[in-house]
């Protein structure tokens, strides 16, 4: 099976990433399968620039793992895991790697994918059905992970695998998925909203499209198979996009929420003292513990100053003077090469959890940020030149409606009716009555 990435391939970038974060990195099996969907996307979503891409497909991974140790941190101990709809494995590396559970088992609709996961990361394997009710499982588990794939189900088979995988549980197992909430709908949601839409290259859209759910319905889907299961919502949490529910047979006790920062680098300043790179942080309403630029495995700038960003407050909600500006400059004597060297930006909550804001080479990011004020001035004036569409149609309509109006006086005007009265008040004032 032709690999997009071979098992043990070198990559400047990817080694940073994984070095200082992944134990026993240089073990880690990297394979990445041709066909893997999310490997595609997001090689699209970053213009064909495949140095970002696989740093984008290896974080990710890195940060879904977290989300599932956090969660799988609420019970004492994980025997047997599923990931379901684990497509090509981009967190079954890690998941097997980490051992985070003692036998890991992956499903997906994709043969390819089982048969690439089997060879690659030697695990057990359940080629997944299109019917929930025709999926068999030998045996139960103590934590189900499913990202990614409520996301995509229409009405009829939402509530069919959400109940199909809860049967699978351990009477204290954890089944973590994800969904998009409404509040990022392109539209009203009323319960659910399915489009026949998707990233998948092969999957049916009618069956594998993009669902958008309300809070209330997901609660109602669960009280439907058991009102006794915990379901706990964790808004926001994978990738800053989609919510998790946590759903269990048994109570779930003080989950603990996952406090991340979030945040951009907005500005790429060369000035006379050093290189000053500047944007925004927050971890929930709190300002973020510290903010740390790395060059390859050095780490040269940290900054735990943060002042008011009143236009980022107004955007998140939160009170304007709520400190989430940051900056540090770096200087020129710190940088060896802005093509070669590696530079992270990242962001930690007071817990110690990490945020990439950006890694990659100096150069690219500036060129990062020259292009997204670029795309941020392009979004305004777009919205400032519908505004004045808007406002010039107005103004058209006023014009006709004034017309008209000019047009229905002057017949009003010829009228019997007009000229009587213009004589009776010619008469009003001959005499001086009001």
């Amino acid at each position: 099976m032709p690999l997009a990435y071979q098992r043990d391939e070198k990559h400047p970038m990817v080694d940073v990433l994984l070095r200082t974060r992944v134990p026993r990195w240089e073990e880690l099996n990297r394979a990445i399968d041709e066909r893997d969907d999310m490997l595609d996307f997001a090689i699209k979503l970053f213009e064909h620039d495949r140095d970002r891409a696989l740093v984008n497909y290896f974080q990710n991974a890195l940060d879904q793992l977290e989300l599932v140790r956090h969660i799988a941190g609420w019970r004492r101990y994980s025997k047997r895991m599923l990931d379901f709809a684990s497509g090509y494995g981009r967190l079954t590396r890690l998941l097997v790697h980490e051992k985070l559970a003692d036998e890991v088992t992956v499903s997906d609709i994709l043969e390819g994918g089982m048969e690439f996961q089997a060879q690659q990361f030697g695990v057990r394997t359940i080629l997944s059905t299109t019917l929930p009710e025709n999926f068999a499982a030998p045996e139960k588990y103590d934590l189900i992970f499913v990202a990614s794939l409520f996301t995509h189900l229409p009405p009829p088979t939402f509530l069919s695998w959400l109940r199909r995988l809860t049967e699978l549980l351990e009477p204290e197992g954890l089944l973590i998925f994800s969904v998009h909430d409404e509040s990022i709908a392109p539209e009203a949601v009323d319960g659910i909203l399915f489009a026949t839409n998707s990233e998948s290259r092969v999957l049916d859209t009618s069956e594998y499209g993009s669902t958008w759910v309300s809070e209330s319905y997901v609660r109602e889907q669960v009280a439907a198979i058991d009102p006794s299961f915990a379901c706990v919502r964790l808004p926001r949490a994978l990738a800053d996009w989609q919510d998790v529910y946590v759903v269990s047979p048994a109570p779930i006790a003080n989950p603990l929420p996952r406090r991340r920062p979030r945040g951009f680098v907005e500005r790429f300043d060369v000035l006379e003292n050093g290189v000053r790179i500047s944007g925004w942080a927050t971890v929930g309403e709190e300002k973020p513990d510290r903010i740390r630029i790395a060059l390859d495995d050095d780490v040269i700038a940290t900054t735990r100053e943060f002042f008011a960003r009143p236009d980022v407050a107004e955007w998140l909600g939160i009170d304007p003077s709520s400190p989430t500006g940051w900056e540090i400059v770096i200087p020129h004597a710190g940088i060896r090469s802005y093509r070669y060297q590696v530079a992270t930006v990242s962001a930690f909550s007071r817990e110690g959890t990490e945020r990439i804001f950006f890694l990659g080479t100096m150069d690219s990011l500036n060129s990062q940020v020259a292009r997204d004020w670029r795309n941020e001035l392009e979004r305004k004036l777009d919205t400032r030149t519908r505004e004045i569409d808007a406002l010039e149609e107005r103004l058209s309509a006023a014009d006709v409606d004034r017309a008209a109006l000019r047009q229905l006086i002057a017949l009003m005007k010829e009228s019997k009716f007009w000229k009587a009265r213009e004589q009776w008040l010619a008469i009003k004032r001959k005499f001086g009555v009001r």
